[in-house]
């Protein structure tokens, strides 16, 4: 499970915050993907961006919430994660129960035409569902402009 969490920050170092704005260096990763899962995620910024088919995964105890969508080296990818992780440290509380998360607690990154960024500073507010099954999330990019969007993981037909 935490090797969502590795790919998901692939080239941010583990406890700095990643600048909102810029662009991390893949790193090698065996073919890492994260599809043909129930996660879905839409990011707004002005144009909206979509994200399908990825996988949630939750720590022990519901310590984190990680979400991850496509292939983290590829062109598209989008990942978040919430609560108490290696990759935030400063996080005082779990995903358990859900709640409102602020930037130190949670980190939101994405690739969309092999252009990349991520969520992660003063800005940053992540609102989960009690149950960790959904929940949105808003920011502002490094040159002001708004970012929100919003994620699910829905079960999988049985």
């Amino acid at each position: 499970m935490l090797a969502s969490i590795l790919v998901l920050l692939a080239g941010c170092a583990p406890g700095a915050s990643p600048s909102p704005d810029t662009s991390p260096t893949p790193v090698p990763i065996p073919e890492a993907s994260f599809t043909g899962g129930t996660a879905s995620a839409h990011l707004a910024l002005p144009t909206t961006t979509a994200w399908d088919g990825g996988w949630c995964e939750r720590g022990p105890d519901d310590a984190w919430l990680a979400v991850s969508i496509g292939s983290p080296n590829g062109p598209e990818y989008f990942g978040l994660v919430v609560g108490r992780s290696a990759y935030t440290p400063q996080a005082t509380r779990a995903a358990a129960g859900g709640g409102r998360f602020g930037a130190e607690e949670a980190v939101v990154t994405w690739r969309h035409a092999e252009a990349a960024a991520n969520l992660a500073g003063s800005d940053l507010v992540v609102e989960v569902a009690t149950d960790l099954a959904s929940g949105t999330f808003t920011g502002r990019r490094v040159d002001g402009t708004p970012v929100q969007g919003t994620f699910s993981c829905r079960a999988a037909p049985g």
